[in-house]
């Protein structure tokens, strides 16, 4: 099958950064006997073709991915690229982002080739400018054009509930793969975790992501001086930055806890850093408002480091409550407190849930075996389109 990926967000990526979705999931299927490239935003820039050389898991294939970067405009955070129209017609399925994107829009509901939509956001009080740009959209284009017909793909169940709401009736909720290439540990890798970390000496939580309101993170040292009143041989692990004055609050409260040694807060870690901090924690907590997926909770358990989080996009398609994670649907900080003392003063418990979460994550949710599901819904938007032809 010959698939392209169309990223239609009107942002420059960089394909270096952090987990790179369209570029992992791009390999698995390569490696599945495929052809996949990849379109991407490239702003007032000219068009140009970038190729990346990979290797299988094995090391004995070498592989190729090509990156169309397209010249493109931004229109009220609409990404358009008129060059894509002489691309699609070379590949037998192509791939768009988010219902409401309306480029996307375009392509998936009067298609030049079989067209399969992914979709991440859903509504939620945190995202008020998303919810009134849905609400136009509704109402102005989705209304103008079929689409109960168009596959859908979704990073989680309430992406899932948010489209059915909008008259989508394929849709299956999906998740988010990992490439486990961004983890593969170079020989420098144990001098950067010694830099970044020091020594262990108590039981260690993780949290790894945005210091900013809509992840709660000034609850976060609440929920840290509580614990240590409850239980002084803990100690919370930070990584992330945020918007200068929230970060500074933060650092402002956390000060004290920073001084004592029981918050090591690191501005930055590299993926190659990280595969080596998760493993020398014991939980991983995550009390964000709002996810669309949040890929730190994947990483977490992929490593087999229990995870409690808040209900979110991620947390409700990864995590099974009680089974290999824990789900906490309220902001409290001593119900969040008993669930993570529950687990720190259970050894047994914390270790069967580490390795029900990372046998999950490796049997599930490596793009190598999640990508057969994309391909199944490739499958049956060729169905579809070619029905459509007949009729």
């Amino acid at each position: 099958m010959r698939i392209l990926i169309v990223r239609t967000f009107p942002d420059i990526m960089n394909i270096n950064a952090y987990n790179v979705q369209e570029i992992g999931l791009a390999k698995a299927l390569i490696m599945q006997g495929n052809v996949c490239d990849i379109v991407l935003y490239h702003g007032k820039n000219p068009d140009k073709e970038e190729i990346i050389y990979f290797r299988d898991g094995k090391g004995e294939t070498e592989h190729q991915l090509k990156i169309y970067w397209l010249k493109g405009y931004n229109l009220v955070k609409n990404g358009f690229m008129p060059s894509l129209k002489k691309i699609i017609p070379n590949y037998d399925v192509i791939q768009v982002d988010e219902y409401d994107l309306i480029f996307s829009w375009m392509l998936y509901t009067k298609p030049i080739r079989p067209t399969v939509v992914y979709h991440g956001l859903y509504k939620s009080e945190y995202t008020k400018g998303y919810n009134l740009k849905c609400a136009v959209f509704d109402k102005i284009f989705l209304p103008m054009r079929k689409h109960d017909h168009v596959i859908a793909l979704t990073k989680s169940y309430m992406a899932a509930d948010f489209l059915r709401e909008k008259g989508f009736c394929q849709i299956y909720p999906v998740g988010v793969g990992i490439d486990q290439e961004i983890f593969l540990t170079s020989s420098g890798s144990k001098q950067q975790e010694d830099v970044l970390l020091p020594p262990k000496t108590r039981c260690r939580l993780l949290y790894v992501g945005k210091i900013e309101k809509r992840r709660n993170s000034l609850w976060l040292i609440e929920l840290l001086r509580n614990l240590l009143n409850r239980y002084e041989q803990l100690e919370l692990v930070v990584i992330g930055r945020g918007e200068e004055d929230y970060q500074e609050q933060f650092l402002k409260k956390a000060a004290p806890f920073i001084d004592s040694g029981t918050l090591i807060y690191i501005p930055a870690a590299t993926q190659r850093q990280l595969a080596c901090i998760y493993p020398t924690c014991d939980l991983f907590i995550f009390p964000s408002n709002y996810e669309i997926f949040g890929m730190v909770l994947l990483e977490a358990m992929y490593f087999g480091i229990p995870v409690i989080s808040s209900l979110n996009g991620g947390s409700s398609l990864l995590i099974e409550d009680g089974t290999d994670g824990r789900i906490i649907n309220e902001f409290n900080v001593e119900t969040w407190s008993d669930a993570i003392m529950a687990l720190v003063q259970n050894d047994s418990m914390r270790r069967s849930f580490g390795e029900r979460a990372a046998d999950k994550i490796r049997k599930r949710f490596l793009w190598t075996s999640l990508c057969q599901d994309f391909l199944y819904a490739y499958k049956q938007a060729i169905d579809e389109f070619e029905g459509e032809k007949q009729c």
